[in-house]
């Protein structure tokens, strides 16, 4: 009798391992988890890349999500992609924490967010940082994880960053000196708003959004670009018109206060 157990779990772990790589990943370093944890942690990452390939779109090559457990007073106090070889996002867990929880957490949109464009170097790490900062909130939105809009959701977290852009320097400079300080929440949200300004062009003259955008990306360009050049050149490509590269110029060489103009606008006049 315990053979046939045995050999039940096996095949249950064989076959959600082969359900794993047919949904486009494959899940690392559960052995070291309980059978529960297991399943709880398993049911999570599904979740996670279900929602992040909905709103993003299939990707066009296979993932290794892999786990490592680690005491915190969150569900996932780390997380980073790796990009050489299997396009790769490690996870720190602390598996106590129920499911839900694991759900209603940021970080596997954020970091999944990442692999929807190639690794584009530490120098232009902003414009990662803040591709995944806008990513994990249309991600979550669109599976009903936030409790408000992702408009209020990027309001509150952009806001109280914009101190940092008031400068003659561009937005982009300023984000890499946040970036070499350590203030990785203004230089992500700071350069989140690159893309909420990209997003609303989008929207304003073309009707579309920024995710339906990438989305077209991860089928026609996404293996063949290796720097944001490509990137920036693929995006306006798809849009048979300019786009992205004047902003990213224009973020890269306006004073950064006069494109967060409409913030420092709305303080002023608020009286603050």
């Amino acid at each position: 009798m315990r053979l046939i157990w045995v050999f039940w779990l096996v095949f249950l772990s064989t076959a959600q391992a082969l359900a794993d790589q047919s949904a486009g990943y494959q899940v690392k370093g559960l052995q070291a988890f309980d059978n529960e944890q297991q399943t709880k942690l398993r049911a999570w990452l599904s979740y996670a890349v279900s929602a992040t390939q909905n709103t993003l779109g299939p990707y066009p090559f296979d993932m290794q999500l892999v786990l490592h457990p680690r005491k915190a007073s969150q569900p996932v106090p780390w997380a980073n992609t790796w990009r050489e070889g299997p396009q790769r996002v490690h996870f720190y867990v602390d598996a106590r924490f129920p499911q839900q929880r694991f759900i209603d957490d940021w970080t596997a949109y954020h970091e999944l967010s990442h692999l929807a464009i190639p690794y584009l170097g530490s120098w232009n790490s902003w414009f990662a940082e803040g591709f995944a900062s806008f990513m994990q909130y249309q991600i979550m939105a669109g599976v009903n994880l936030l409790d408000m809009s992702p408009a209020e959701a990027y309001q509150g977290k952009i806001a109280p960053q914009v101190r940092w852009y008031n400068s003659e320097y561009s937005a982009a400079a300023v984000a890499r000196r946040l970036m070499k300080n350590g203030r990785y929440p203004a230089a992500y949200w700071g350069s989140a708003w690159f893309f909420v300004v990209a997003d609303r062009q989008l929207q304003q003259d073309y009707g579309k959004s920024l995710t339906q955008l990438v989305a077209r990306y991860q089928q026609c360009c996404r293996m063949t670009d290796h720097n944001l050049e490509q990137v920036l050149n693929s995006w306006d490509a798809l849009l048979e018109k300019p786009l992205f590269v004047p902003l990213y110029q224009e973020f890269e060489n306006t004073p950064a206060k006069q494109f967060f103009q409409q913030w420092f606008i709305a303080e002023d006049s608020s009286g603050n």
